[in-house]
């Protein structure tokens, strides 16, 4: 008497051989190295389906990025905002001292800039630079045009050492930008 041993079919409960590969009731196939294994099916159109998912987010935050800073970039041009002219004054508000530093910046491309933002240094009476900051001002400028900008700083040292100041402008946003 051959006894084979059995199994249970994972799909239709039937008692089957232990070594069969399709289920005689159900007609599953019943290893996973089988392409109609069920398994492997839905796993082949998963993946896939996450690839694709995974490719449309890419573009989808390339091109919001292309729509938040488009070209031309301000680092292409960065010798295209220049500060004409700035005076430094001094304020004291409810709670601190501030500097404001009031000016005038001009734009030499062809292209509009908006969300500036200012790279100022201060120096003592021998020269030595005591303080530093970023300034944002948030005006847009047109193409071939000067505009007025104020920024405000909060100090860190002593007012009476702050002598001279150098401004420039260290980025911009391209204007055509949506966000």
């Amino acid at each position: 008497m051959n006894d084979t041993s059995k199994r249970v079919c994972p799909f239709c409960a039937e008692n089957i051989n232990d070594e069969a590969r399709i289920c005689p009731r159900c007609r599953q196939w019943l290893t996973i190295k089988s392409f109609r294994n069920p398994t492997v099916g839905l796993f082949c159109m998963v993946i896939p389906l996450i690839a694709s998912f995974v490719l449309m987010a890419i573009m989808l935050l390339s091109g919001l990025d292309r729509l938040q800073n488009p070209k031309p970039y301000y680092s292409d041009l960065s010798d295209s905002l220049r500060v004409l002219e700035s005076h430094m004054n001094w304020a004291i508000t409810r709670d601190e001292r501030k500097i404001y530093i009031a000016g005038v910046f001009t734009n030499t491309s062809s292209v509009a800039w908006k969300d500036t933002e200012f790279d100022c240094r201060f120096f003592d009476a021998n020269g030595v630079m005591i303080d530093a900051g970023t300034g944002f001002n948030r005006v847009t400028i047109n193409p071939n045009d000067d505009a007025a900008f104020r920024i405000s700083m909060t100090p860190t040292a002593a007012t009476n050492s702050y002598v001279s100041f150098k401004i420039s402008v260290s980025h911009a946003r391209n204007a055509r930008s949506w966000f």
